[in-house]
């Protein structure tokens, strides 16, 4: 199943890559499209890959180490707080490149306060930490939703944004994303049998000498910090993280070192797919907020999902 799925990741990159407001031939190009191809969209449907797999590794390991079946960026007040520092950034009239850097900080922050909210007797309790989380998504929102009434003149900018979409791709950025996303999936590879246990209920995990809080607060850390980079170069791209790891337990077991594959693989197939979609869904060469369309994709995906696997929705 694994080498026909990444050829089928591979030969729809490079699908993506010939389709756009022009579509390109990649037998009969001009030099002109030949510079679109490569410094262009090549590196556009990279980005978005490497974005949708960071999302949907860190929606796997989040909803594994908080046991919760709906715990993703939003519910831990990661997406949201980073998207706090992007939106002031915009307000202010910081420069572009240093709106990613705004985003990162807060999310980190956000972290920080989450993290240190949810400690009872120095362990993480997973139930306040998502309760920390929902209050910090609230906070976070409120205070973007002022930032919208009383900087009206960036409010298109903040509106556009907050949609998320695949912004101002550079080759830096790219090498730096994958970087993170590397590191991090390779870390969490080799936890793949601790994480199983860390699937357990606490007190049998630690009988099979597993330290669950350091296992638990590491896990949560880098999925945050894979979320505080996505958010920071691409805006909010809600229903990733949610969807694709309930789509990868369902259709290829609960195993981690099976699930933190397939949903790093999926998570890519499916904005990889999104962008590509809102490149072409609206004529004369206007592009829609990739957002709406995870959102559209992953919700009528998510019900089928629920119709057809309901009993066995949901393994471990």
């Amino acid at each position: 199943m694994k080498p026909l799925l990444l050829s089928l990741f591979i030969v729809s990159a490079l699908l993506s890559t010939m389709v756009g407001p022009h579509w390109i031939n990649p037998l009969a190009m001009t030099s002109v499209e030949q510079s679109i191809l490569l410094e262009l969209r090549f590196p556009r449907v990279l980005f978005a890959a490497v974005i949708g797999a960071m999302l949907g590794l860190s929606g796997s390991i989040y909803q594994l180490t908080l046991k919760n079946p709906l715990a993703d960026s939003f519910t831990t007040g990661a997406a949201s707080s980073s998207a706090l520092g992007a939106v002031l950034a915009i307000a202010i009239g910081v420069p572009v490149y240093l709106v990613s850097v705004f985003a990162f900080v807060t999310g980190l922050s956000g972290l920080i306060l989450v993290y240190r909210m949810s400690l009872t007797q120095g362990r993480i309790n997973p139930i306040t930490m998502i309760l920390a989380g929902v209050v910090m998504n609230i906070v976070a929102s409120a205070m973007i939703s002022f930032s919208k009434y009383y900087f009206e003149d960036s409010l298109n900018s903040i509106v556009y944004w907050l949609m998320g979409g695949i912004f101002l791709v550079s080759w830096d950025k790219l090498a730096l994303c994958t970087l993170i996303l590397t590191g991090v999936y390779f870390y969490l590879q080799r936890q793949a049998l601790k994480l199983n246990i860390l699937a357990l209920d606490e007190q049998s995990a630690q009988s099979l000498g597993l330290n669950v809080h350091r296992l638990r607060s590491v896990a949560f850390v880098l999925s945050t910090i894979l979320v505080s980079v996505a958010v920071s170069f691409s805006g909010i791209i809600g229903f990733v993280g949610l969807i694709v790891p309930h789509v990868a337990r369902s259709l290829f077991g609960s195993d981690m070192k099976l699930n933190i594959f397939y949903s790093s693989l999926l998570g890519s197939f499916l904005l990889m797919l999104s962008d590509t979609l809102s490149r072409v869904i609206i004529p004369g060469g206007a592009e829609l907020p990739v957002g709406i369309i995870t959102a559209i994709l992953g919700g009528l995906f998510f019900f089928y999902l629920l119709r057809t696997r309901r009993g066995r929705f949901w393994n471990g």
